[in-house]
């Protein structure tokens, strides 16, 4: 009885700290939306062409930071440890950062031309900044997630996006083009750094005496599963959230990769809004307990998944049968056609809301030849089913049917084989 109330305690304070992490990245979302209309009025179309190519690079880049070392700070038991890991998470970044910057300084202009951006060109000293930047925020959110500060991070989701909002419109209004565009989007991945290193810098003046490469030398060893497994991971995720838009583009032309585009970045939201802050917070919570606690983490995550799924039906019920109407009213008449598509996607986003939060119980388990796995799995998925619609010469709907059925298969996998792992460990 005992255990069922303390699972159900865990679940509120992750649902509390959920909300906290939700209130914070939705106003941050609230005012990138409200942004849009001003600075596609400002900026051209190759404009933020160029911000689109940039931060797909940064992207790809940004993960080699910390070899993904910083993802794991909140694991370690002690303060003193996970100080260790801190510590050789940032010496990793400056280093990756260095190479970065000569790798580009030779290969820039051959990458831009080969992509037709030749206008992004002069601004390639700007990706190793992105890296570094966002590499730095990142050991820091990690930080705070191992503390549960989530207030100050819901502060920096928000800061974040004003002050990249406007950046780039301010930039814009004196002519700065594209320059603006990426500056602000610098802005907008590295803004709270200040504030977040004063919660580290706490453990930094406490535990810094007990730095010790030997120590450093067991956790990389440890730990060793996230360069070797989790980095590849996140490459396949960035070519997987990339790749429907990429093969439209090139299977259906650029009007159809519009509508496709507005109806997964609106499928997107609830997603990062509260499947990423609900995967934080469990994160979190979990990390506390640790692998040795398997069926507390059971328990919660029975709670967690239970409650995202009874939270997302009534969003999916009515995007499944409203969503060219909800489009059309929202974006405009000439925006049903992105609303239809939604429509058909509805179902993989109900499951990929369920899956994504737990998947971070891969980290405490120390599992992360399976999160690879999952990934590659999506990949493989993914190009076979346009693969298939560019051999058979499918209709975008179509296309969309079949790709929205293997993806719902594949996160309704995923589910199922994340309790299987828990419930192992539970033996």
């Amino acid at each position: 009885m005992k255990r069922t109330h303390d699972s159900q305690n865990n679940s509120r304070s992750i649902f509390k700290n959920m909300m906290i992490l939700a209130t914070g990245t939705g106003f941050a979302k609230i005012v990138g939306i409200l942004s849009m209309p001003f600075i596609t009025r400002i900026y051209a179309p190759e404009d933020m062409g160029a911000l689109a190519v940039f931060a797909s690079m940064a992207a790809l880049l940004i993960p080699l930071g910390s070899l993904r070392y910083a993802v794991a700070l909140p694991l370690p038991r002690h303060d003193a440890l996970a100080l260790n890991l801190a510590v050789a998470s940032f010496i990793f970044l400056i280093v990756i950062t260095l190479i970065s910057t000569g790798f580009l300084f030779f290969a820039a202009e051959p990458i831009m031309s080969l992509l037709s951006m030749d206008k992004l060109h002069p601004y390639w000293w700007l990706l190793p900044i992105a890296i570094f930047g966002a590499g730095l925020y990142e050991i820091l959110n990690s930080w705070a997630i191992r503390e549960k500060a989530f207030k100050p991070i819901a502060k920096t989701k928000v800061w974040q996006s004003i002050l990249g909002a406007v950046t780039q419109i301010g930039l814009g209004l004196i002519g700065l083009k594209p320059l603006g565009l990426l500056i602000g989007h610098i802005v907008l991945q590295t803004t709270g750094i200040l504030s977040l290193a004063k919660i580290f810098t706490v453990k930094w003046k406490k535990y810094r005496a007990k730095l010790s490469w030997t120590k450093t030398q067991f956790l990389l060893r440890w730990y060793s599963d996230y360069p070797k497994y989790r980095l590849p991971s996140q490459f396949l995720l960035v070519f997987s959230m990339q790749a429907p838009l990429l093969f439209s583009a090139y299977l259906f032309g650029a009007e159809t990769t519009g509508q496709l585009g507005l109806a997964l970045m609106a499928l997107a939201l609830p997603v990062s809004l509260f499947g990423h802050t609900t995967g934080q917070a469990y994160y979190a919570e979990i990390a506390k307990l640790g692998r040795k606690k398997p069926q507390k983490i059971l328990k919660i995550t029975k709670n967690i998944t239970l409650k995202l799924f009874a939270v997302s039906i009534p969003p999916f019920l009515i995007l499944f049968f409203l969503g060219p109407w909800i489009f059309e009213i929202t974006f405009g008449s000439a925006w049903r056609e992105a609303g239809v598509f939604a429509s058909i996607l509805a179902t993989y986003l109900l499951l990929q809301f369920v899956s994504a939060p737990i998947v971070n119980a891969l980290s405490i388990f120390n599992n992360q030849r399976m999160f690879l796995s999952i990934n590659i799995r999506r990949s493989v998925l993914l190009i076979t089913v346009f693969t298939i619609a560019y051999f058979y010469s499918f209709s975008i709907n179509t296309t969309l049917i079949i790709f929205s059925l293997v993806m719902s298969i594949h996160y309704a996998i995923v589910t199922l084989s994340i309790f299987r792992v828990i419930r192992k460990e539970c033996l």
